[in-house]
């Protein structure tokens, strides 16, 4: 493979022109995926075949982008700052969620186009003759990888959801009910486990694309989730252990054009402004822009204060993750900038609504902090604080502000510490909702939090929530339940 670290996305853009856009009806109903053209005409050659996957990526790629309004828009670290770009916005933010909410049903139909495309490169892998290498094992464990990772975040946002593992005809997938969410968790576990094996090391894999740590870091997060903690101690072992990467000194590295690609990133979703850039930095930014970083924002999302006071002085994340001041876009010189506290972590210089700024999926940082919890698990206490203050001395650059054991005397306390380790370190990366909702605390922690702080008056608005057991999970998208075949696609509780 000869593709530098960045044609991916490029090449993910091709497919629209290269192949035949065929889909007319619903991601999951349809039997073959935008861009996939019929088996006797198509997935011929190895040529063929990695075009097809770049087509799972491009899905990806769709996807990432919009991921912060269900994973963190509906969690104590951001509040809604304008709805009219996002439809439903209101509804997902106060965890109000009617069936018919067009947020929740693109997530659905963006998770299973890549699915679908997914399916369509295993069914026919077996095709090409013409392989060289690996070839035909990294195909598959790439294909195998993006299935698992749109199924994983499907499971954590629905809970159960039709398992569809070939391509069906229209008939078919009108009878495809919901799978237990056990039984998908465990098809998840088969593919990460088969993605392993096959998928080459780090070393040969071009930015961009998986890797056997890829899949090692993701299965190691599946097992945390499901708390079968010897399976996860054994692939974040191999994760921290095996493949050599390290954490950056400087935090901001993680998020700069310069070094997106760094010793930290096991996997991350590419993008290049100008060819197939994303709307995430725009989204992040406020309405008058940034100075030297862009003309104009949409501000659909800010940080709380509830997580805005929570970094210590002297603690690098912070400036990374939030900027305080804004200075806009159209600033003159001796200019001062507003109080405006906005996303900073995506802020790199971008044309609007088009950021290069590769979007991190799987790095060394949420590595460590999982298998700081699963060691403790495990009842290794000191052993799981040494993972835990490895995250805090780079933070702080020095040693002086890490735990010690008298920082927590049970389960409960350590789990406090490592939660908030994970809210500052890994905020507006996608895992704060899920973070709340697998340890439980999600009906306690969103009841009450501070959106907005005044400067002026020294008091945040309060949010208050309604949060009730059964909104762990989203209701099913009225459109899905309505084109399956009548009673096959089953509601949620609580949800009419």
């Amino acid at each position: 493979m000869t593709m530098n670290t960045k044609n991916i996305a490029k090449w993910s853009l091709m497919l629209v022109v290269t192949l035949l856009l065929t889909a007319c009806h619903d991601m999951l109903l349809n039997p073959e995926p935008e861009s996939v053209l019929p088996s006797d005409r198509a997935f011929n050659t190895s040529k063929d075949m990695n075009l097809g996957v770049l087509g799972i990526y491009n899905s990806l790629q769709a996807k990432v982008q919009k991921d912060y309004l269900l994973m963190e828009m509906t969690s104590d670290n951001m509040f809604a700052e304008y709805y009219a770009t996002e439809p439903g916005l209101i509804e997902v933010e106060y965890l109000e969620v009617s069936t018919e909410n067009n947020i929740i049903n693109n997530f659905w139909k963006t998770s299973y186009a890549g699915i679908a495309r997914a399916n369509s490169v295993l069914s026919n892998i077996d095709n090409p003759i013409d392989y060289s290498g690996n070839e035909k094992g990294q195909y598959m464990g790439e294909a195998k990888f993006l299935r698992a990772l749109f199924y994983f975040d499907l499971v954590r946002i629905f809970g159960d959801v039709p398992l569809v593992t070939e391509l069906m005809t229209v008939e078919q997938a009108e009878q495809t009910a919901r799978t237990p969410r056990d039984q998908v968790l465990a098809f998840i576990v088969a593919d990460l486990v088969s993605a392993e094996e096959s998928l080459p090391a780090p070393t040969s894999t071009v930015a961009g694309r998986a890797s056997k740590a890829a899949a090692a870091a993701l299965l190691s997060r599946v097992y945390v989730y499901l708390e079968e903690w010897e399976n996860a101690q054994t692939y974040l072992a191999k994760v921290l252990n095996d493949y050599h990467y390290s954490l950056v000194p400087n935090f901001r590295h993680l998020f700069s054009l310069e070094t997106e690609t760094n010793s930290e990133a096991i996997y991350s979703v590419t993008f290049i402004q100008g060819t197939n850039g994303h709307a995430l930095s725009t989204t992040f930014a406020p309405l008058q822009g940034i100075y030297g970083i862009v003309p104009n924002g949409t501000r659909v999302g800010r940080p709380s204060w509830d997580l805005n006071k929570l970094y210590e002085e002297g603690d690098q994340r912070k400036a990374v993750t939030i900027s305080d001041y804004q200075l806009p876009a159209n600033a003159k010189p001796g200019d001062e900038p507003i109080w405006y506290p906005y996303v900073n972590k995506y802020m790199v210089p971008h044309q609007a609504n088009n950021s290069g700024l590769d979007i991190p999926i799987l790095r060394l940082g949420e590595a460590i902090l999982l298998y700081a919890e699963t060691l403790y698990k495990l009842n290794q206490p000191e052993e799981a604080l040494a993972q835990l203050n490895r995250i805090r001395e780079r933070a702080f650059g020095n040693a002086d502000h890490n735990y010690t054991a008298a920082d927590f005397n049970d389960e409960e306390s350590f789990m406090d510490l490592l939660l908030l380790e994970r809210r500052l370190e890994l905020a507006f990366e996608n895992h704060r909702w899920f973070d709340l909702v697998r340890t439980g605390r999600f009906t306690t922690e969103l009841t009450q939090f501070e959106g907005e702080y005044n400067p002026g008056t020294g008091k945040a608005e309060i949010e208050r929530l309604t949060v009730e057991s059964y909104m762990q999970f989203f209701p099913i998208p009225w459109e899905q339940i309505q084109l399956a075949a009548p009673g096959v696609l089953t509601q949620n509780d609580r949800y009419n």
